[in-house]
């Protein structure tokens, strides 16, 4: 029995878009709390300089993210279009 006759494509492939889609969500929370950490560490009225560069993390974690998830999406839908 191989994996082309069943709906949804090879395991395989299914478990790497799950993979690249929960470290896809993992990486846009993680840009979420730099951006949180970020607004909570604005410390203009005590006068304190934070050297954090939470928004540049926060950026590249959105980025990073949405690029797993996009190859999460291409995984799973590869899987069926190779069964047309």
């Amino acid at each position: 029995m191989h994996a082309a006759g069943r709906p949804g494509g090879s395991p395989g492939r299914r478990a790497l878009a799950v993979i690249l889609a929960i470290i896809g969500f993992l990486a846009i929370i993680a840009g979420i709390l730099y951006l949180v950490g970020a607004a909570n560490s604005l410390h203009f009225m005590a006068g304190s300089v934070h050297k954090g560069h939470h928004l540049i993390r926060a950026g590249v974690s959105f980025v990073a993210g949405a690029g797993l998830l996009a190859g999460a999406w291409f995984a799973a839908r590869a899987g069926v279009n190779s069964r047309r």
